[in-house]
Parts: structure tokens; sequence; C-alpha cells
């Protein structure tokens, strides 16, 4: 049977773009990748964020978008403290001297897993006291502090409160303006993000454990005032959290309404919540929470290139299991390259994907355009702690081929002939190198999906021999999945050129979760749509329960049961909605949203999807497999204690089970925002 490829616009879905909204498919998803946003010079240099004066207080947030970081410089009256600081610290020496400003203290929310700090080195060179929390056990000159422990800034003053919850010795920096009994500014490092908080599973501690300490944090954060300006220590595209917004300042009153964490009454379901579906924790992580309680040592501002290495240095490190990282763009290294090198481009996540394919005790040699770049990427490893390098490349790829280094090619194939090739049925294995969560959110087709954090799989997995092909959102992952798979025995091995992102913007069919999503961001762009057969995808009720608590402006669950069924018990933030008034109902909803329709058992709602496909087939539609019933059994009753046939609990019981997505909104107004990675 051949493919169904249905095409469609936001005008035949009846909604108009958004004000601003891009113009094209393409274009509108990649400024919704945290990842994407980073592929630029900037990214990789502190950038001021946002900057706020209060009387005699200024505020100032550093954001560092490679390692999504947010840093701070607070002044007041001559007198300023650091927050989190990043371990180049330039600009903070610069900004105090252009402010006139003494540097008082460098505070610390916590020893940081994802970066090493530069609080040692703001410490050495303005003498500057460093204060951390009493519980963080660290092994560098400081100043511990107890919880509710008062520090004078000018005439300011800063509370620190013990949150833990991310780590045991997390703290948060409540900010004070003179003569104020209450602060104005919450720096929460990773207890509290926008939108989110920080994950519970980097430590040698039960997760569990330190979630539930989590739940007192926030409940004990939700006690300051509405107007307090929640400034944390990450933003998108962190590994410290899931989930996070691409905004980095909000308010308590803000987070209290929308973050879904925050939304939680019960302590069980927020502990099950926190600790499921975290991105992978980096390697590199628990060296840097050492590093950082240790103290960093000092970085040689003044030191050289690492050592110039030829052919036959580099590839002795090779045999011996260590990394050539080629920090030059996929296209150069698509051209050419060391067979085996691994590419991880400067323009890009460079520190955090190195830290996560490149073991922390590895030898390592950078290969670039020239020594400019070189010296970049050393400098950038610093901030995560690869300080010793085995060397570089000297001359680049030219001098290794001019010195009979054998160079190896990888193919970029462009979207629309591996579309060509998909038509005839004789494209190579396509192999989807993104998160799971990202490739059930929108693909090219039905292909294989390993994602490059668990590269290993790539030999267990797949036929060496065979062709393959690598796929990402933008290439940058699937240029670093070609050069792993090489060290791996591949034969042939390439990337689809620009990613999915290339893909869409090519008008190529696309399937997923998302395609409503893609289309209303479009629009009047069209965007294809590929399917054999338009059904409904089942969900579970684990599943419901977590996507309802990390996205629920996402999904408009639609209960088909009697009235009066629904007003004793219901899924927490669903809808009743009359079988009759299905149809209209939907229509009125945003093109984006995704429906989950739910009945006593599942039987009603999967007849009625049949049906509400048939009318909007382009509609993202979804049916809860055992109904209400396997919902309340197993998210109120753990999944045994409550025999399915049993009736509902009373009202009383459902007004509070409901109460914790009272402050979300339950209607999604604008698309997702794509995940992060590129």
């Amino acid at each position: 049977m051949p493919d169904l490829v249905l095409v469609f616009s936001a005008a035949l879905l009846g909604a108009a773009p958004a004000a601003g909204a891009p113009p094209a498919a393409g274009v509108a998803m990649a400024p919704q990748d945290a990842e994407s946003r980073t592929h630029s010079d900037s990214a990789s240099l502190p950038q001021v964020s946002f900057e706020e004066r209060r009387g005699n207080v200024l505020v100032r947030q550093y954001q560092l978008g490679c390692l999504s970081h947010l840093s701070y410089l607070v002044v007041v009256d001559g007198e300023a403290v650091v927050i989190d600081p990043q371990r180049d610290i330039e600009h903070y020496l610069r900004d105090l001297e252009q402010l006139g400003a003494k540097l008082r203290y460098v505070l610390l929310t916590h020893p940081h897993a994802d970066f090493v700090a530069g609080h040692l080195e703001l410490a050495t060179a303005t003498g500057a006291e460093v204060l951390i929390s009493r519980r963080a056990g660290a092994a560098f000159p400081h100043r511990a502090l107890a919880d509710g422990e008062v520090v004078a800034i000018g005439t300011a003053t800063v509370r620190a409160w013990d949150t833990p919850g991310h780590t045991p010795d997390a703290s948060t920096f409540l900010l004070s303006l003179p003569g104020a009994s209450e602060p104005a500014f919450a720096f929460t490092g990773d207890t509290l993000f926008v939108g989110s908080i920080g994950r519970p599973d980097l430590l040698d501690v039960p997760p569990a454990q330190l979630a539930s300490q989590s739940f007192d944090s926030v409940q004990r954060l939700k006690t300051l005032p509405d107007d307090v300006l929640v400034l944390p220590a990450h933003g998108a595209g962190s590994l410290c959290g899931a989930h996070l917004s691409p905004e980095t300042t909000s308010t308590i009153g803000a987070e209290k309404r929308t973050n879904p964490f925050l939304a939680f009454r019960s302590r069980a379901t927020f502990v099950s919540n926190v600790i499921s579906h975290q991105p992978v924790a980096p390697q590199y992580f628990a060296m840097n929470v050492a590093m950082n309680r240790k103290g960093p040592p000092p970085v040689d501002r003044m030191q050289p290139l690492p050592q110039a290495l030829d052919v036959a240095a580099t590839s002795a490190i090779l045999a011996a299991g260590g990394y050539v990282v080629d920090v030059r763009d996929q296209q150069s290294y698509g051209k050419g390259h060391i067979s085996g090198s691994v590419n991880i481009a400067l323009r890009g996540r460079l520190d955090t994907w190195m830290g996560i394919v490149v073991p922390v005790d590895a030898q390592l040699v950078l290969l670039g355009n020239d020594e400019s770049e070189v010296r970049e990427g050393a400098f950038r490893l610093r901030r995560i702690g690869y300080d010793t390098l085995a060397g570089y490349v000297h001359g680049g790829i030219e001098a290794w081929q001019k010195g009979g280094g054998a160079v190896r090619a990888s193919k970029l194939v462009a979207p629309k002939d591996l579309f060509a090739l998909m038509q005839a049925g004789t494209e190579p294995m396509i192999v989807d190198v993104r998160s799971a969560d990202e490739f059930a959110d929108l693909r090219l087709g039905e292909v294989g999906n390993l994602p490059v954090t668990e590269s290993e799989r790539f030999a267990r997995t797949l036929d060496r021999t065979q062709p393959v092909v690598m796929v990402c959102n933008s290439a940058y992952r699937s240029s670093m999945a070609v050069g792993l798979a090489e060290r791996l025995g591949f034969a042939d091995v390439g990337s689809l050129d620009g990613g999915l992102d290339a893909w869409v913007e090519s008008g190529l069919p696309v399937v997923g979760r998302s395609v409503a999503d893609v289309a209303s961001a479009a629009g009047s762009a069209q965007v294809a749509v590929h399917a054999d057969l338009v059904l409904p995808e089942p969900i579970d009720s684990a599943l419901l329960a977590r996507v309802l608590a990390t996205q629920p402006e996402a999904y408009a669950v639609l209960d088909l049961r009697p009235a009066a069924q629904f007003a004793e018990w219901h899924v927490p933030g669903s809808q009743s909605v009359a079988l009759g008034d299905l149809r209209a109902h939907v229509d009125a909803l945003p093109p984006s949203s995704r429906i989950v329709l739910v009945d006593r058992d599942g039987t009603t709602a999967f007849a009625a999807s049949g049906t509400l496909l048939a009318f909007a087939p382009q509609r993202s539609v979804r049916v809860l497999l055992g109904g209400v019933m396997d919902f309340y059994a197993s998210q109120e009753f753990g999944g045994a204690s409550k025999p399915r046939g049993a009736a509902p609990v009373p009202a009383a019981r459902a007004e509070a089970a409901a109460a914790p997505s009272a402050a979300v909104p339950s209607s999604a107004t604008k698309p997702k925002k794509r995940s992060a990675g590129c």
C-alpha cells in the first residue's frame, strides 16, 4: 500500500499564526530548541541577560549560553557580592572596576556539578570572602553559613536559607533592600528554576530521599511574598533539571501559578514525578562537584596552547584508546577527518557534550581549523574541569594529510535525497540519535532510535558492515554520532545534513505527537504529515500523570463519562465533555492541544477517537488505557489496593485529588517548546 501524505496549513487547522511567529516551519522550530540557540559565538561568552536597579541596589545577571549558566553581581553602596560565578572571571572584575565597587563576598548556593566555579579565582584576585552552607563540607578557606544567618552588603542584607533537595547542602540567598523586612530577590541556585526544580539524582544519595527534602524546600519558598524575584543558577538546556523555561527570571507568584512542582500537595506524588524522566547525567558531574568542594586549582591565564602533536604521536594516542575531538563545523568534518575522531563543534555545547561522550580520564587531543580554535576549545574545557589535554594536531587536517595520516569522509545526506531513497525503498539504516522523548514528539518516519548518549548500543544493535545515516535536530549530535560509530568499527556512516530542522524546512513529511504543534508554529507555511493510517495513540496512567505534572499546558484531557460520574472523581485537570459535544469542543481547542480521551475503562474513548480522527486527522489524539479506573487504581493506590470494579471515591476526595493542578493552566495556548538537544 503506498504511503499517504497529508498536507495542511495553519489556515486549514483554523488557527491564525501568533503575533510575531516565524514565517516558515523549519525556522519556527529552531529557536524553540535550547541546544540550537547556543550555536553562535555569543553563546560561549557571558552576556548580561537581566539588570535591575532599586534605589542604591544593583542586581545584574550574566548568562553563559553554552552551559545554560546564570551568575549574578550585586552592588550596594560600593560593596559587592558575586553569586555562583563561572571559572573565567574577567567580566566580573571589569564590571566591578567600572562600577567602582569592592567585592566583599563570593556566595555559592552549593558545590555545582555542571561547571567549575570561580569562587577561589575571585577570592584570590580581590581578597573577597567565600560564603557557603555549613553543610557543604568545603575544604577551601570560607565562612560556613548557618540556616537563617544574615550578612550585610552596604545597607542591604542577604539571608541564607537551607533549601536541600537538588543536593543536601543547597542554599537560597534572600536579598532584602535597605530598611526592608521582606526580601526582594531570591537567588535560588538549583533549588528552584523557572518552570522546574533541580534534579535529585546526581549524588550517591537515594534520589527519593533528596526529592523529599526538595518538597520541603519548595514549600518553604512558597511562603515568600509573591513579588519576590526568582533568580536561578540555570536556564533552558541545563542538565541540572528537566523542562526548564528559556526565561531567566520569574517571581514566586508566577511560579506558584505555573510551575507544576509548586502545585503538588502530596509528598509522594511530588517525589514520584521529580525522580522520573530526568535527562542523562554527564559523567563529568561527579568530578566537578569534587573540584568545587575541594577548591579548583587556579587557572594559568598565560597558559600557551597544549602540546603540538604530529601524526605519529596522535595515532599512538588513538590506538591506546584516547580521543581526538574535532571542533570544526559539521561540513568541514564531513569533507575529511581523522578516522575515529569525534566531532564536537565549537559553535554549540562543546563543554557539555565533551563531558558526556569523552571520559574524564581519557587522553584528549583537539583538532581545529587553526590555533585560535584550539585555544578557544582548551579555554572552554577548563570550565568543566578538563584542565589537562594531551595536545592538539599541529597544522590541522591539512598537516595531518601531508604527514601521511589517513583521512576519512562521511556523507552529509541532503533531506530531499534521503526522502527519495525512502520513497524508493532503498534507504540506508536511519538512526535518530536524539532522546526517546524528542523522537516520540517529532521524527521523519518510523526509523530507529538510539540516543547518542548511549552510543555503546550502536555496536550491539546495528550491523557495522551496512550503511547508516544518523539524524538529530540540526546535525550537531548526528555528526558526533558518526565519529563514535567509527570508533566502534562502522564502515559506512553518515549524517542528515541540517538535521530534522532542515527536513521540515524542505516541506518533507513528519510524524509524531507534535505534528500539529509544528503546523501551528509554521503559520501559513505548509507542513507535510506522513502516515499510513491515522490512529489514536494509547497513553498509560503513569505517563499521563507525568506529562500533566510537567507539561500541563500542552494537554487537554476530555472525560466522556456522564457528568454525575465525573463529579464523583476524575483525572486531575480533566474536563467533562458529553459525547455529542466532543467534536465541537475539540474544534474550539488550540491546534497544538494534545487531546487525551478518557472514560471508565477505555472502550468508549477508543471508539470516540476513531470518529474524531475521521473528521480531524491532523489532531493529536490519545486514549487513556484502562480509563479512569486504571488511573485511579495506579495513581491513588499504587496499582494494587484498589479493585478495578470498585466505585469511584466520594466527591470530597475528588476535590482534594484535583487540587494540585488547580494553579496550573489547563488549556494549551502555545506550542510546546522543543526539548534541549541539537
